[in-house]
């Protein structure tokens, strides 16, 4: 059985470079395991080893060790969330597939540095009102995070709007790319059946009618029809839904800023916040508001 304590409440202040850290709590015992008797080919899977997947899968390996602390709350967190709520399970990469990626060298060293992250966090998540978090996060913002509930429609306190212009230096923050008229225009018919687009109609008749207080586009105009601005980076295989689009020499020009969804950590601000001497609770007190950093002890 695992215990859930909640040994320290980790809140930061903001102010400038200073923080403030309070502890207190009180003892709950979570009914099952992270894994409870999971098995994959037969074989039982060891919680830790499947975190390490997760972390591996989510970030790369060579960031700074306390943003990886950080991603390491982020991946136990969701896999509390969605074991509670009956949800897919986080992707995890096994051994093997690391090993195969990584080669032995690269395998010695980036697990050592997931290990280092598992055992620093050990048993910690995310708490908002006594459950578990909904911990998104994505590679990099454009310039500001997104809050949830203009992003997902949902409301949720902890995921609010945030500055992190600390972003703008990535060579993933800014990207521009050139499209044919008639590539544009059959991509676009082909994800909204109905839109109408021509190669002669498509630079007049794409437009971006509602965006959000982090410029995401939240409602674009397609022809005749609207698609969700995470509709059109699908279709597209945008970087980011923060974009703009115009036709240039013939051509559409779409520019886009940040990649991801940009609600929740910034991976590339938290790797940044690292580098100037944040720990990981700061980090994730910053990215996610209001939340508490509580521990499952085994």
């Amino acid at each position: 059985m695992l215990v859930l304590a909640a040994p320290y409440i980790v809140t930061l202040l903001f102010q400038g470079n200073e923080t403030s850290t309070g502890a207190e709590g009180t003892e709950r015992i979570m009914e099952k395991r992270l894994l409870p008797q999971e098995k994959k080919d037969g074989q039982e899977i060891d919680e830790e080893e499947y975190l390490a997947g997760i972390v591996a899968e989510q970030i790369p390996l060579d960031s700074q060790p306390e943003a990886i602390k950080a991603q390491a709350v982020v991946a136990r967190t969701s896999l509390v969330c969605a074991l509670e709520n009956d949800e897919e399970l986080p992707a995890s990469m096994s051994r093997e597939e690391m090993l195969s990626l990584w080669g032995q060298d690269g395998f010695e060293q980036n697990y050592r540095a997931l290990d280092e992250a598992l055992a620093a966090t050990q048993g910690e998540i995310l708490v908002w009102k006594e459950k578990p978090i909904q911990a998104a996060f994505h590679a990099v913002s454009a310039g500001k995070t997104r809050d949830a509930k203009e992003a997902l429609g949902a409301e949720r306190s902890y995921l609010r709007s945030v500055d992190s212009s600390i972003d703008i230096p990535s060579h993933n923050f800014l990207k521009v790319i050139f499209m044919e008229k008639k590539d544009l225009a059959d991509k676009l018919n082909q994800a909204c059946k109905e839109a109408g687009l021509t190669e002669e109609s498509v630079a007049e008749g794409i437009s971006v009618v509602k965006r959000d207080a982090a410029d995401y586009a939240l409602e674009v105009a397609v022809g005749t029809q609207t698609m969700t601005g995470e509709a059109f980076r699908e279709c597209l295989d945008l970087n980011s839904s923060c974009f703009s689009i115009k036709e240039v020499e013939g051509k559409m020009r779409i520019v886009t800023k940040g990649m991801g969804h940009g609600v929740g950590l910034s991976q590339y601000g938290a790797n940044e916040m690292a580098k100037a001497g944040s720990g990981y609770e700061e980090i994730l007190n910053y990215y996610y508001q209001d939340v508490t950093i509580e521990k499952y002890i085994e």
